[in-house]
């Protein structure tokens, strides 16, 4: 690990668009030290003074009260699947391999939807996933093993929901700290997640 004031003499020798790079899209994993030395190359360097402002709204987290609230906000949002309020939205992880000859195509998505529709949502997965998985190498092998885990998964609904929906406020901590909280733009941000294919835990 580099000390600080390695670190502090890297930074110095970044080109602007680097520091601006790193403001954007680097912040959220650095170190509270590196942050510090981040925000000083920006001042020193007479750039965008909104940099400070989105690494900072980037990188402080929910915590605590304020992230049981905002989990509470989520879950008690309509269904952006049936637009209805019959419960709670659970957040739910759909898998679904379709297999051609020699080519594959394995997704993974993370939605948050009511109990029913996401239920609807992995079964439909599940079930296009046995009859259409098998008809490749890759599928041979990918398949038992994902509608195993994906019927065993049922039995963990909220386990996993705490997961998926903790993980959407880590990701999007800046959207959210700049957008606010409320419950269009909570909207918005799930119908966009549920579209997203996820590439990677």
């Amino acid at each position: 690990m580099y000390s600080v004031e390695e670190i502090r003499e890297n930074y110095k020798g970044f080109s602007n668009s680097k520091i601006e790079n790193i403001a954007k899209n680097e912040s959220k994993g650095l170190r509270k030290d590196v942050l510090g030395i981040l925000k000083d190359e920006i001042e020193t360097r007479n750039l965008d003074i909104n940099l400070i402002n989105w690494v900072e709204t980037e990188t402080k987290s929910f915590d605590g009260i304020e992230r049981d609230s905002l989990i509470t906000k989520i879950q008690n949002l309509n269904c952006p699947k049936c637009s209805i309020k019959k419960d709670k939205l659970y957040g739910f992880e759909i898998n679904q391999i379709v297999s051609v000859l020699l080519f594959a195509n394995d997704t993974r998505k993370e939605k948050i939807l009511c109990l029913n529709c996401g239920k609807k949502a992995k079964l439909k997965a599940i079930l296009i996933t046995f009859f259409a998985g098998w008809w490749s190498r890759r599928g041979i092998f990918l398949t038992p093993f994902t509608v195993l885990k994906d019927s065993f998964n049922f039995l963990f609904i909220d386990k996993i929901s705490d997961r998926i929906i903790n993980r959407v406020i880590d990701e999007n901590t800046g959207h959210l700290r700049r957008k606010g909280t409320e419950n269009k733009t909570l909207n918005l941000l799930i119908k966009r997640r549920n579209q997203k294919e996820i590439l990677e835990d």
